[in-house]
């Protein structure tokens, strides 16, 4: 189990550097990967999600909100 967390950490430091949202966990898609045992489950899901906020913490995306949604920036154009 251990070495599965490992994998699942790396992964979500992939999917980050490719530019993949807190929303694109696998985990978070039960039609794809049913869920039969919770405490496993929201292991692999934190692993995941753990490795994607490394990899965004390193990369310096600090503008990006928490829930994996879209960011609203506001510009002002001074003359």
């Amino acid at each position: 189990m251990f070495e599965t967390l490992l994998e699942m950490q790396e992964r979500g430091v992939r999917d980050r550097a490719r530019g993949r949202s807190l929303a694109d966990n696998p985990m978070s898609k039960p039609d794809i990967l049913p869920i039969t045992d919770f405490q496993e489950w929201y292991s692999m899901f934190d692993a995941w999600r753990f490795g994607w906020s490394i990899e965004d913490a390193m990369a310096g995306h600090n503008n990006v909100p928490r829930d994996g949604g879209a960011v609203s920036l506001a510009y002002t154009r001074t003359v």
